[in-house]
């Protein structure tokens, strides 16, 4: 190769042989921070082997920016679009990314197998940054991310990926509430029907629940705590196996709304009250949960502001205003409404 064709790399080029993001290069040739020693040798190295000498007009390239996000959603069959939790995350990403300037476009992943696809999305720098949306996306995509140095945020939280920063709401302290609750109304036999085992949620909601159960000296019944997936179908098929196997509990703390709408179905079926019968509480505080049969009472999350935390945090970082990791942490709210029994919360 000729000295000449040398100098011709392109900023583009020199990102994809060193391995990382065009915002990556743009970073090491103005100097700033936020680069990975490792990515930032990668660079030297390249613009060193091609004698690559920038001017003025190849930093304003390397500084160009897309003004372009992508968000990247898990995809499973049980329509995750149509549940009213994810509306709200994007409705939160896409506003607060157009009040900044930036345009916000979605992609759905759902096996390892689509990596290689992804992965060419990445290094290709088509996008500025990216929202990764729970730990099935990480799985997946977060390890080339992360290896490229390109600008992203996730919605949850990966304890693999915690150079990544993440917004979640407090799954814990949620969880917390909503079992007191209805341990203050004085029950006992209260059923837990979780989320997706893989998910540090489903998890962090699970100990919050046993931690108030153990605080209380109530008896933790390893049969009333099931699994569900947060459609209705699973919550009603699981209080439909409680029902069956003679384990009925007074109370069911619902890890979703959705899942609790399901429960709400199967008592009705079985002609039981509620919460007469069975008191219920779901998580998530979903428009459709004050006009369920009877209302619901819930954990309310900030969705919306997840999705527009998300989205700041992550232009913070695409524009250099935020070089350090975070993990912020909304608060959850316990909405009390008739589905349980207590006093409801004031709501306009």
């Amino acid at each position: 190769m000729s000295p000449g064709a040398r100098k011709r790399i392109t900023i583009d080029e020199i990102a994809k042989e060193a391995f990382v993001s065009r915002s990556v290069v743009s970073r090491v040739l103005n100097d700033r921070p936020n680069v990975s020693p490792e990515a930032r040798l990668r660079v030297l190295d390249v613009i060193k082997r091609y004698d690559f000498r920038p001017d003025s007009k190849a930093r304003g390239l390397a500084t160009d920016r897309t003004k372009e996000i992508c968000t990247i959603i898990p995809r499973r069959t049980d329509g995750v679009l149509a549940t009213g939790y994810w509306p709200l995350v994007l409705l939160g990403i896409a506003e607060r990314s157009a009040h900044r300037g930036y345009f916000q476009t979605m992609s759905t992943i759902s096996s390892p197998s689509e990596a290689e696809f992804m992965e060419r999305i990445v290094s290709e720098s088509r996008f500025d940054g990216f929202v990764l949306v729970r730990r099935e996306v990480t799985r997946v995509i977060a390890a080339a991310i992360v290896e490229r140095d390109v600008p992203a945020v996730l919605i949850g939280h990966d304890p693999e990926f915690d150079s990544l920063s993440s917004v979640d709401v407090d799954n814990r302290k949620g969880a917390k509430a909503a079992t007191k609750h209805l341990v203050d109304l004085g029950h006992e036999r209260i059923g837990l029907i979780l989320g997706p085992e893989q998910l540090l949620e489903t998890t962090d909601r699970k100990a919050g629940y046993l931690e108030v159960l153990e605080s209380n000296n109530i008896q933790v019944r390893e049969e009333l705590i099931t699994p569900g997936d947060y459609t209705s179908a699973s919550g009603y098929h699981v209080f439909k196996g409680w029902l069956e196997s003679g384990h009925r509990p007074t109370a069911v703390f619902c890890t979703s709304d959705v899942m609790a709408f399901g429960v709400l179905r199967a008592l009705y079926e079985s002609g039981l009250s509620v919460p007469g019968d069975v008191a219920v509480v779901g998580f998530d505080d979903l428009p459709a949960a004050s006009y369920s049969v009877p209302p619901l009472t819930t954990v309310h999350q900030p969705i919306y502001d997840k999705g527009a935390a998300a989205a700041d945090m992550l232009i913070d970082e695409i524009e250099e205003r935020n070089p350090t990791i975070l993990h912020a942490r909304l608060r959850p709210d316990l909405v009390v409404r008739a589905s349980c029994g207590g006093t409801p919360s004031g709501e306009e």
